[in-house]
């Protein structure tokens, strides 16, 4: 193999392990997924709490709404009972009987208003819950294929890092040093390949003397305009 198709060929592979490094870095493994579903939960959790407490003060309301109204039928009766003579008595019994009804009109609207309330937040939770084992579901396929791609890649990544090291011992090292540089120096991308009569890499057309050096097994031609090593099929 010709020196020239060596160096693209290592630096095709180093490409290659430089994107696998980017994608194992950036492997969604559900974190984020993982993220809004403990939000999620949270809310879940907030939802549950105030449930309880409007039932428990729906049930306190009905409860006093219960007193209200027995309270209500014992005056009621006593005053058609005719028991109750006092004309000061019968009116005091009687504005007091309109404050318990007063009483009860705002419990029967606060029961109302929690009746509603407690509708909404069971609708709102119901809807979170499907929404959370959606979640479930979605996370452990996402891990799945997570897991999936990682054992691809790594394995991919082993086998790349053994072609990078029989290609780096097929070079002498001065030329692997000078190859170092003008990776350092030119983004990452030290061969160009040829493309047409053009170098790859700047579009600067190449030379005769390139072409020549090309066919020279042991030529090492390089782009006049950009400085990299130039390959192409010969």
């Amino acid at each position: 193999m010709r020196p020239i198709e060596v160096l693209y060929r290592l630096q095709q592979t180093e490409l290659r392990l430089e994107a696998i490094r980017r994608d194992l870095a950036t492997l969604d493994s559900g974190e984020r997924l993982e993220a809004e579903m403990n939000r999620l939960s949270e809310e879940l959790a907030r939802d549950r709490q105030t449930l309880r407490q409007l039932r428990q003060e729906l049930l306190d309301q009905e409860l006093e709404l219960n007193d209200m109204e027995a309270k209500m039928r014992k005056m009621e009766d006593l005053l058609a009972s005719g028991s109750v003579r006092s004309g000061r008595e019968v009116e005091h019994m009687q504005k007091e009987l309109e404050e318990v009804r007063r009483r009860k009109d705002l419990i029967e609207t606060r029961m109302l208003e929690l009746m509603i309330r407690i509708e909404e937040t069971e609708k709102k939770l119901k809807e979170r819950e499907e929404l959370l084992e959606q979640n479930r579901e979605r996370l452990a396929e996402i891990r799945k294929q997570a897991a999936v791609l990682k054992e691809a890649l790594t394995k991919e990544q082993e086998s790349l890092l053994q072609e990078r090291e029989r290609l780096r011992s097929m070079l002498p090292e001065d030329l692997l040093n000078r190859y170092e540089r003008l990776k350092a120096r030119l983004g990452g991308v030290a061969v160009a390949k040829i493309e047409g009569n053009l170098c790859g890499a700047c579009r600067v057309a190449i030379t005769a003397e390139i072409v020549r050096a090309l066919r020279d097994p042991e030529g090492l031609p390089t782009c006049e305009n950009c400085g990299r090593f130039l390959f192409g099929e010969v």
